[in-house]
């Protein structure tokens, strides 16, 4: 299954979006909104087809019960660039829990979604610590 990238911290200073292979001759990796601005097909803004992260973003809606929003926007130059909304939806976020919160401007945004932990994945390393300290402990008491 082929998966989009991670929302980074610094999505919203990053500069423009850029193909991922221009990205990747300059010697970096491709980041998240390289992949949605240029790989995801995108006619008129509506996302009719996810290309090769159809299964991944079918299995994420179906976790939170929620469709993906779309990917894009338009940016202030005509360009589309990375909806804070779609990487809000990415890391599992209740829809809004950033984006709605008022004063943050979308670099804001983008700052603070990549700077967050995927409440899911916290979850299960926090249940995972608390069991293996329970073993511990039972370990313990029987020496």
């Amino acid at each position: 299954m082929v998966l989009l990238k991670t929302p980074t911290a610094n999505l919203g200073t990053n500069g423009a979006a850029q193909h991922p292979d221009k990205r990747k001759a300059g010697g970096h990796g491709p980041t998240l909104d390289d992949e949605v601005t240029y790989l995801i097909p995108e006619p008129d803004g509506l996302v009719q087809d996810w290309g090769p992260y159809e299964p991944a973003i079918r299995r994420q809606e179906a976790w939170m019960d929620r469709e993906a929003p779309i990917p894009t926007e338009v940016g202030p130059r005509g360009g589309r660039r990375l909806a804070a909304r779609f990487a809000e939806w990415l890391m599992g976020l209740p829809d809004g829990w950033v984006t709605d919160t008022p004063g943050l401007s979308r670099g804001n945004q983008l700052h603070a979604i990549g700077n967050g932990v995927v409440p899911r994945q916290a979850y299960y390393a926090f249940k995972s610590l608390m069991e293996h300290q329970a073993h511990t402990e039972q370990h313990t008491e029987e020496s």
